[in-house]
């Protein structure tokens, strides 16, 4: 199909829009002379500075700087956007990430007269694309990171996509008031979908059919308010040059479908994560009843008419998202993608379907050949593009013969419920994608991102969004080129600090090589999702934990990251400078010591299981005392940049009820053819069901008063649901109860400053003075009686955000403090205990005396929720204890 050759060339999108978006970052307007046309202008050479220009069928750009100004000329909106980009990195020196992680770094001398004459000399330079696409989100990505944003926070990820030369990117708003219209179509009032729709931190997962109501009810106000933005995103998109991906109809209907349309053949579809059934299992209508695509197609007329109409159409649906199908039988397999895309294509004769491959990797053990080959075969071949969602560690391109010869996208999973974990797989990428592009037959059309949060890890993005570029995986891939890679990348990531002294500049590029061969050179191919100590629910070992943690993951050389830091610190004495002048500088220098910090609380806590079940109380005391003192410190400094907290983030989203108005909505196209930052009760009532409906905080429409309009007292209670849920997504996520835990609990923990200090350390101090207990009573460890206490500290967590006064006041909004003090403090510390040969127990007993000798043990933390034990245990180490060895 054309659209899957490429963006159509009557939605190029306006050089207009580009402008504005270089003035949105604080560019000089007069810099830029912005044009777009369908070939490269003669005489370029190719980005390598010599030879021949690539095919530039897939889309390029091609710039040049003559009288003090930057010409760039593209195919499209997105390769100017591009193009300025590549641009102010490797002509200006500088780079452009996402706020919360250094935003624009770019020296003020990097634009000026001189410097710009001084680049006439290279004469015109043109980039071609070596696939058509580039694709941006998981379906997940809107409830991890997005689910509160506003549209100046919108507007600044979209300035982001077009710079990193996104082109097909997810549209995910406005969802729930689309959905909600079509079922009123078929006899489903709205009031009928309060058990259908899960709260506003879990939308993605409702629509996955993976769970239904959780965290709910979903208010009207924020369904239209999301529905309002939504226009103004798809106009954006529309404006830059990008085609929308819309969320379809998968199959799912609320209960109350089945009493509207008595005939429909329904049935509940597989349950997930240990839900219980209330919550998940919706149902799932018969592939073979007419009312499946009679809906789907109903569907996409009513997104049509709200949102208009695209030169090319992409939807995105999945029907069997880590969920069982109901049948294993070929024919079964096809007529469900039959009836997804015929509803698509019933409404939209040029519809594509888009659907992840996740499912082939996560339940290889059905979807054996036969099954995917049924499941593909269902869609005319050309009309389906695959998402090879974990193609950087588990591909599934290269055991499926590329899919059977359907296009598809090789795309980036990286990152995992948003967790915060230095991470990369940047040579299995490079190697991947650099194999897939020569494969015989092979129908790539495109490379993605499809991380579940974002907001880290600017590095990796940054990386992956030059891999759609001709010839950059090849060159990663060579010898030496991640390397090249790397040095080139450090000498511009610091860019609004200018040029660095020698000294600096040494200490920095070490440190990026240093990191580009291990924290972001994983090879194990293991999940990446975060379960480091600081993070995870205590326990004395693993299986105690049904969800995410007591698993850390450490593929990397410590010695290599550790000298980083060291290296980090280096350049900060030598440029004293640097850090108030680069904001990313400060992200890294506290990333790098966060990643570190979170390894050694493992060794602690070893050596707390260690001293406990060898009876040593005074070993235990020692143990947590260090533990507890480092989780403070952590926090402390971890308060230092605004990437790292949690007030903001829930600041946030109680600021989403504040204005129930809708977003001034942009006209839809006309129809045919089908801003962040920068730089309890008892146990049975508390803890029983976190996810239930009626708990504080997810008050019913009549208490959030929007009948008529919410007044302050309806928009305290919706701030309190907002709050509420995504306090349940940072700590208990699902469902748990004194018959067991769903399977996500901390899946999407964060070590941010707050969460560190209000939930994860007196968490683990209510477990070491349980321990302590024991061991001081003679009494056996109970780790269900653990967990029941673990849950009711959860439930008064997450209940703190029913509350109208918002979040504690202790919680910090904005950064303080000194990262570069803190961070040579933590260094000191904790640093030396990262050297080789150096024990558990070891370095439990050096820092449990550093930690008392300075007043960071548990003397604060601890001694309000653990008893006097756990306090003067850790103090009686500095004069020298007896530790128990590991």
């Amino acid at each position: 199909m054309p659209s899957i050759g490429g963006p159509p060339r009557s939605a190029r999108g306006s050089p207009d829009a580009v402008a504005a978006l270089l003035a949105r970052l604080g560019l000089p307007a007069g810099l830029w002379q912005l044009s777009l046309a369908d070939a490269p202008p003669p005489g370029a050479a190719d980005s390598g500075g010599g030879g021949a220009v690539a095919s530039a069928a897939h889309g390029f750009f091609s710039l040049r700087v003559s009288g003090g100004q930057v010409q760039v000329t593209a195919s499209d909106a997105v390769q100017l956007a591009a193009g300025a980009h590549w641009f102010l990195k490797h002509w200006a020196c500088g780079s452009v990430s996402w706020a919360a992680t250094g935003g624009l770094q770019l020296g003020d001398a990097a634009l000026s007269r001189p410097a710009l004459d001084a680049l006439e000399a290279r004469g015109r330079v043109t980039v071609t694309r070596a696939v058509p696409w580039t694709w941006y989100q998981n379906p997940v990505t809107f409830s991890y990171s997005m689910a509160f944003w506003d549209w100046p926070r919108w507007e600044a990820e979209l300035d982001w996509m077009a710079l990193q030369g996104v082109n097909l990117p997810l549209m995910p708003l406005g969802v729930e008031a689309l959905l909600s219209r079509t079922f009123a179509g078929f006899g489903v009032p709205p009031a009928a979908l309060a058990d259908f729709f899960p709260g506003p931190a879990f939308l993605a997962w409702g629509r996955l059919g993976n769970i239904q109501a959780h965290g709910g009810s979903l208010p009207a106000a924020y369904m239209e308010k999301q529905l309002a933005l939504a226009r103004r995103v798809v106009s954006r998109m529309r404006e830059l040059g990008m085609t929308p991906v819309y969320p379809a109809f998968a199959g799912f209907v609320p209960r109350a479908f089945s009493e509207a349309r008595p005939g429909a053949a329904v049935a509940p579809a597989s349950c997930w994560c240990r839900f219980p059934p209330g919550l998940s299992c919706p149902l799932l209508l018969d592939p073979a009843d007419p009312l499946f695509a009679e809906l789907g197609a109903a569907y996409i007329t009513t997104l049509r008419a709200e949102l208009g109409w695209d030169a090319a159409s992409f939807y995105i649906a999945d029907t069997f998202n880590e969920l069982k199908p109901a049948s294993a039988e070929p024919a079964y397999l096809g007529r469900v993608a039959g009836s997804v895309f015929g509803g698509m294509a019933a409404a939209d004769p040029a519809a594509t379907w888009v659907c992840q491959a996740w499912l082939f990797f996560s339940d290889a053990a059905f979807w054996q050949p036969p099954q995917i080959k049924a499941l593909l075969g269902g869609v005319p071949r050309g009309r389906l593009v695959l998402l090879d969602l974990f193609a950087d560690e588990h591909p599934v391109w290269s055991r499926t013969e590329a899919f059977y010869g359907h296009p598809w996208i090789f795309t980036m999973l990286h990152n995992f419920g948003g967790n915060l974990e230095m991470y990369g797989a940047l040579p299995g990428i490079a190697a991947g994608l650099t194999a897939a592009l020569a494969a015989p037959g092979c129908a790539l059309v495109g490379v993605g991102m499809a991380p579940e949060g974002i907001e880290h890890n600017p590095v990796v993005f940054e990386f992956m969004s030059e891999m759609a570029l001709a010839g950059r995986a090849a060159a990663a891939a060579a010898p030496g080129g991640l390397a090249a890679w790397f040095g080139a990348y450090a000498a511009r990531r610091y860019g609004g600090a200018g040029p660095l002294p020698p000294a600096a500049a040494a200490r920095v590029a070490g440190a990026w090589a240093l990191l580009g061969r291990s924290v972001y050179a994983a090879a194990d191919r293991a999940r990446s999702t975060v379960c480091d100590i600081p993070t995870s629910r205590p326990g004395l070992e693993r299986r105690e934990v049904v969800g995410w943690g007591l698993a850390p993951h450490l593929w990397y050389s410590v010695a290599d990251v550790r000298a980083a830091w060291e290296l980090l610190l280096q350049a900060a004495a030598a440029a004293p400078a640097l850090p108030a002048c680069s904001s990313a500088f400060v992200y890294d220098l506290v990333d790098v010591s966060r990643e570190l910090m979170s390894k050694i609380a493992g060794r602690f806590w070893a050596d707390a299981v260690a001293a406990y079940r060898a009876g040593s109380a005074e070993g235990l005391a020692a143990a947590g005392g260090a533990l507890l003192g480092l989780l403070a410190d952590l926090d402390e400094l971890l308060g230092t940049h605004a990437a790292f907290l949690l007030g903001p983030a829930l600041a946030r989203a109680r600021a989403y009820a504040d204005d129930d108005k809708p977003e001034p909505a942009a006209a839809p196209a006309p129809a045919g053819g089908g801003s962040s930052s920068s730089s309890g009760g008892s146990l049975e009532s508390s803890a029983t069901d976190l996810a239930a409906p009626g708990r504080a905080g997810s008050a019913g429409a009549e208490d959030r008063g929007e009948a008529g309009g919410a007044g302050a007292e309806g928009r305290a209670a919706l701030a309190g649901l907002y709050e509420r849920n995504l306090r349940m997504q940072l700590t208990i996520w699902g469902t748990s109860s004194a018959a067991g835990d769903s399977e996500v609990s901390d899946y999407a923990n964060k070590e941010w400053a707050g969460l560190i200090s209000g939930f994860y350390a007196p968490r683990w101090a209510s477990w070491l003075a349980r321990l302590a207990v024991d061991l001081a009573a003679g009494r056996p460890y109970d780790a269900e009686a653990w967990r029941l206490e673990a849950l009711a500290l959860t439930a008064a967590w997450v209940d703190a955000g029913a509350a109208d006064g918002g979040p504690p006041a202790e919680l910090a909004l904005a950064p303080r403090g000194d990262a570069v003090a803190l961070s040579t403090a933590a260094y000191e510390r904790y640093g030396r205990l990262l050297a080789p040969g150096c024990s558990a127990t070891a370095a439990t007993a050096a820092a449990a005396a550093a930690a008392a000798a300075t007043g960071l043990a548990a003397a604060g933390l601890a001694a309000a929720a653990a008893p006097a034990a756990v306090a003067a245990g850790a103090a009686a180490t500095a004069a020298g204890p007896t530790l128990v060895e590991a």
